[in-house]
């Protein structure tokens, strides 16, 4: 490194929405969904280190992320603590079984991950073209190229699963310039042992179910069009999707209804306004009720009682909150 700047975004954000903005230099079209209720407390934090950049995604709800990948880099997801049982991580639809890395398929064009609460990934997001050369240089053999194809979940055995976060956690801690090149150098060392290791069980990269699919495209028209409010009928006329398919695809990876699904991205936008006066004042709209009116909710009663079941507090005291922080 040349003493320029490694840490290129430091983002805390209270709502999915501030995220997805957060979440425009990897992912333009990022959709993101709070699946668990409560506030939700969050921070992303990016990092360019030469060679690759390195992101560290912490959250304290569970959260539901989708959008389309640029097509040269090779995202490698890494958790940096075991999810409970009861609460796997799940990518591209399927539950990861094991701790392990996931995302690095070659051939997808898009990604959709379940992150689990407080669960840290870590991403290392490298050129496939750098990848390929590093590989060459250490003559790593045709297993890695195997499962950069045909798999998406590698197993993490020990003793590279603790390598590996341990030196994710000191290069996210130590960033100087005499630290990093060795540093950055050693962890893509181990991801390569990780992928050499014969007796790492992997998952294949799946074919997406069609529920599963209208599920994603559900999220995506939801995040793209919050104003409107449409009955299951109506979303299955304009997305091309069996009522079935969107209320079955929904109760799978969103544990809510169509009909919820749209409420949750409205009441998320809510809370971003709530949260921020400057954005709301821009908007020209004055306290709770106008904000609420203006992403859609006509009953101030049955808005408050959403609010509260979503986030455990009441919206004024949100916005007290946005006051104190504007």
């Amino acid at each position: 490194m040349n003493g320029g700047q490694v840490k290129v975004l430091d983002g805390r954000f209270k709502c999915c929405a501030d995220l997805q903005e957060f979440f425009q230099p990897i992912s333009p079209d990022l959709s993101a969904l709070q699946l668990t209720t409560g506030s939700l407390e969050g921070r992303l934090q990016i990092f360019n280190l030469g060679s690759f950049r390195l992101t560290l995604l912490e959250t304290n709800q569970a959260l539901f992320l989708s959008g389309t990948r640029r097509p040269q880099p090779c995202t490698i997801a890494i958790p940096l603590e075991d999810p409970q049982a009861a609460d796997p991580i799940r990518a591209q639809g399927i539950d990861m079984p094991w701790p392990g890395l996931m995302g690095y398929n070659h051939q997808l064009h898009d990604f959709d991950l379940r992150l689990a609460a407080n669960t840290p990934l870590a991403s290392v997001i490298i050129s496939k073209e750098h990848l390929h050369e590093r590989h060459q240089q250490r003559k790593a053999g045709d297993l890695p190229l195997e499962r950069w194809e045909h798999s998406n979940q590698l197993e993490l055995c020990e003793p590279i699963r603790t390598q590996l976060r341990t030196q994710l956690n000191d290069l996210i801690d130590n960033q100087s310039d005499a630290h990093i090149t060795k540093a950055t150098n050693q962890l893509i060392d181990s991801l390569f042992q990780a992928f050499q290791n014969p007796i790492a069980r992997t998952l294949p990269k799946a074919k997406r179910q069609t529920r599963h699919a209208a599920a994603i495209e559900l999220l995506h028209w939801c995040s793209n069009n919050p104003s409107k409010n449409l009955t299951i009928t109506e979303l299955s006329e304009v997305l091309y999707q069996s009522r079935t398919s969107l209320f079955n695809g929904c109760q799978d990876h969103f544990r809510r209804t169509p009909t919820e699904l749209q409420r949750c991205i409205r009441l998320d936008l809510v809370r971003q306004l709530l949260l921020n006066p400057k954005r709301s004042d821009a908007l020209g709209l004055k306290g709770v009720g106008a904000i609420a009116t203006h992403m859609g909710f006509t009953s101030r009663s049955h808005f408050t009682r959403r609010y509260e079941q979503q986030y455990n507090e009441l919206p004024q005291n949100t916005l007290r909150q946005g006051s104190a922080y504007g």
